[in-house]
């Protein structure tokens, strides 16, 4: 109880930092309602690479699985770790930034399969009503495959939870596939990834996170 104490002592004046920070976080999750359409300029980065990836419906479940695994990482971090929570928010802001600057300047599309049937299985009628929820646009770089690096580098910051940092970097990476195989982006979208690890590395050195291993 004196640890718990001590703890609510030194950082209560960053649970209320983060709270705002928490706000920003999900205001960020929102601009890319607003930029998932048409422009007067929509590029097509499809190459006979991605034209040969076969479709796999089955990999829906992990696809739609990504948003409440991510609210759960921020929620963790925000009670029990709120320095990190600071890094991983602001560093979720800026990949939101960047990620939707790039969709207003240089807006994608993926083509999408026109032979799936629905009713055919429960997996395809569960992507044939991601189809329709979700446009095709935004693409370029993903923000599935983004968020779901960006939620697995966190977990790495403390060498305790070394089991779940690499149960989550595993889903970090079926996440990416999935946006393969569901024809949601093409290979040269996963450079969300990367720019989520940077965003991680460069937040990892500026909040000096170290401290928290």
């Amino acid at each position: 109880m004196d640890n718990l104490r001590r703890f609510m002592k030194e950082n209560w004046w960053r649970y209320l930092m983060n709270l705002v920070l928490a706000g920003g976080v999900y205001w960020s999750s929102t601009w890319y309602a607003t930029t998932y359409h048409a422009t007067a300029n929509v590029h097509i980065l499809q190459t006979a690479f991605d034209r040969w990836v076969p479709v796999i419906p089955q990999f829906i479940v992990p696809y739609n699985w990504l948003q409440p695994v991510l609210y759960f990482c921020l929620l963790f971090f925000f009670v029990f770790h709120p320095k990190i929570f600071t890094a991983f928010g602001v560093a979720f802001i800026a990949i939101q930034t960047v990620s939707n600057s790039i969709y207003i300047v240089f807006q994608t599309y993926v083509p999408r399969p026109t032979n799936l049937v629905a009713g055919s299985s429960r997996y395809v009628d569960a992507l044939l009503a991601t189809y329709k929820s979700d446009n095709p646009y935004n693409c370029f770089p993903s923000l599935h495959c983004g968020l779901s690096a960006l939620a697995a580098s966190f977990w790495w910051v403390k060498r305790s939870y070394r089991p779940v940092a690499w149960l989550m970097t595993v889903f970090a990476v079926v996440t990416a596939v999935a946006t393969q195989v569901l024809k949601q982006h093409v290979i040269a979208d996963t450079v969300g990834s990367l720019l989520a690890i940077g965003l991680y590395l460069l937040a990892y050195r500026i909040f000096n996170l170290k401290t928290e291993a």
